[in-house]
């Protein structure tokens, strides 16, 4: 007698065709019908579970497929199948566990290396998920996605170099593959190749215009390339297509800033703020801004929203005592004022220190240990520490000194405590009397570089910007070849920055004291005996305005808020003659104006 076909294994080869047609709604009805006579099916388990993860039920797939697993443990695709659920859970740990059974089963099944790579980076776990991916093209070098997730690998691990190579294989495979165009930007954004960055990021937006991460990213690159007009037009572009980010806000007003159009500015610092009123950023800029223009009224409340920054949160301190900021009485009071960010910052706002002790508080004065012996007679302070101290002495309030301009109503520039304000140390100060030479020589310190340890990318960007090299102060240099009444030393440290200064043919002709500086102890000793000082926008150039002696300050276009806009001469310190760029990273017009302000000043010496 001929056997008669099952009648739900007829329903399931129906569903399995509908299925495969992509008639998904009618293909369900028949899985589910044959599920009620045959519940422990595998196949229908499985092909029921494959049909959720079309329609994107991942819940429901990722239970039916586990199912499957119960029902037939050796199936090495439902593992797979099932990890792809479990991912889009974002179930990472235990995605990875079932490609782990899967690849330790199947070493050779590239697919479930290159996702488990995926799941590891997520993780992550970038070094385990780089070895997937190499074992991955080791097998299928011609699969673009493995070169692209190589890359990302590679980039989270600060390979840059071997992630854009990962990224331009991707390419040579697939040109239209618009995410690895993307992230082959942001690696040359983040390795300061910006041109590269840019051609990049336009190639994404070749194969999609409203690409709105591109547009914005490009933006900011366009901002690093001094393209601000360009980059304000990629960011508007980008709020065309999504206003929503504050961060994008935030980039605008930063670039509406260095335009000038500073109340276009504050209307964007104050969106980002609307967006996001947890991100202290747009308020901190904006407080600067303010500073900047010379309303330290405003600048200098706002100021105090730089604690929430990313920044300066790790500087933040948290004491018990409580904070004072000019609301209430200090009479009897000991305070104390603590540094909270570089030496500059410290050298230009102890100023105040007299000021609050003459509100009747006794001053415990907190300083990075390098300015403790510097600041060890600073008027005002009954006592100079050093930050690195275990136990500091007791204290009932507590100020930073940062906020000291607005504790002490400091809301003009006829407020601010004029220099000069320190006294060089007296045993520095009669070392160097002994080590220079008694002559009648005009005698002028060299500061060319800021700091070399920064190490956070936007202070690298800003170190870039107001260091020069040794080689642009030449044609200021030559001029001790011609005047035998003009001497120069150099008040540099690092050894990158003295490096350029000793294989410079006009090294002979400027005294490297660096050996002799041991802290700011020392510099300030040597200052005193100098008659100008020539510096970038370092700590140097502070502790000589402090000593009350004259400064030309070599400024950059995106000056720091200090220095204002506009004016050869500052608030701060009197002594102070500013040159600025008018062109970022263009030396030229300042060391000319300088010569020549030089060669006047010999006129007169």
């Amino acid at each position: 007698m001929r056997q008669q076909a099952n009648p739900s294994l007829i329903l399931l080869q129906k569903a399995l065709a509908l299925h495969q047609k992509g008639d998904l709604a009618p293909a369900e009805e028949l899985y589910k019908k044959v599920l009620l006579k045959l519940p422990r099916h595998f196949e229908a388990n499985y092909l029921y579970g494959m049909l959720k993860l079309h329609q994107e039920d991942w819940a429901t797939a990722e239970a039916q497929l586990a199912k499957a697993i119960d029902l037939n443990p050796g199936h090495l695709d439902t593992y797979f199948d099932h990890a792809g659920a479990l991912e889009q859970l974002g179930r990472d740990e235990e995605a990875v566990a079932r490609y782990d059974h899967l690849i330790a089963t199947k070493p050779d099944f590239p697919d479930a290396l290159l996702r488990r790579g995926t799941a590891l980076r997520r993780l992550g776990r970038s070094a385990e998920a780089l070895e997937d991916f190499a074992r991955t093209l080791k097998m299928n070098p011609d699969n673009p996605d493995a070169w692209f997730q190589q890359g990302n690998a590679q980039h989270d691990l600060f390979a840059y170099a071997d992630a854009r190579q990962s990224y331009s294989s991707a390419l040579t495979l697939r040109p239209d593959f618009i995410e690895a165009w993307f992230n082959l930007g942001n690696t040359c954004k983040d390795s300061y190749l910006l041109e590269e960055a840019l051609a990049a990021y336009d190639r994404a937006l070749t194969v999609k215009p409203d690409f709105y991460q591109a547009l914005s990213n490009r933006g900011y690159v366009l901002v690093q390339l001094q393209r601000p007009l360009e980059a304000l037009q990629a960011y508007d572009q980008a709020l065309a297509l999504d206003d929503s980010s504050a961060d994008l806000w935030f980039n605008r007003g930063s670039t509406l800033e260095t335009l000038r159009r500073f109340d276009e500015a504050t209307a964007s610092y104050d969106r980002a703020r609307q967006l996001n009123p947890d991100a202290s950023s747009a308020p901190w800029n904006d407080a600067l801004m303010q500073l900047l223009q010379g309303d330290y009224q405003n600048g200098w409340r706002a100021y105090e929203a730089r604690w929430y920054t990313e920044q300066m949160q790790g500087q933040l301190r948290h004491f018990t005592e409580p904070l004072w900021l000019g609301d209430f009485s200090l009479e009897g009071k000991t305070i104390l004022l603590h540094a909270e960010q570089g030496f500059g910052d410290t050298l230009q706002f102890v100023r105040y220190v007299p000021l609050v002790a003459a509100m009747g508080a006794r001053v415990i004065l907190e300083v990075q240990p390098a300015l403790v012996k510097l600041l060890g007679n600073v008027p005002g302070a009954a006592e100079v520490i050093s930050s690195q101290r275990f136990m500091r002495p007791a204290f009932d309030v507590h100020c930073p000194l940062m906020s000291l301009p607005l504790a002490c109503q400091s809301f003009s520039e006829a407020d601010i405590p004029r220099a000069p304000y320190l006294l060089p140390e007296a045993s520095a100060w009669s070392d160097w009397a002994q080590r220079l030479p008694h002559n009648r020589a005009l005698r002028v310190g060299l500061v060319w570089a800021g700091s070399s340890a920064q190490t956070h990318p936007d202070a690298v960007r800003i170190d870039g910007q107001r260091s020069l090299p040794f080689d642009a102060l030449a044609p200021v240099v030559e001029l001790a070849r011609e005047h035998a009444q003009l001497e120069f030393y150099s008040v540099q440290v690092g050894d990158t920055a003295l490096a350029q200064l000793h294989s410079h043919p006009l090294a002979s002709h400027v005294k490297d004291c660096s050996g002799a500086l041991r802290d700011f102890a020392d510099t300030s000793g040597l200052l005193a005996h100098l008659d100008l000082l020539i510096s970038v926008d370092t700590s140097v150039c502070h502790l000589a305005g402090a000593l009350g002696k004259p400064v030309w300050l070599l400024n950059r276009v995106n000056t720091c808020w200090r220095w204002q806009l506009d004016r050869s001469d500052t608030p701060w310190y009197p002594s102070f003659t500013i040159f600025r760029q008018t062109q970022t990273g263009d030396w030229n017009e300042v060391i000319a104006q300088v010569r020549s302000a030089l060669q006047q000043r010999l006129t007169q010496h």
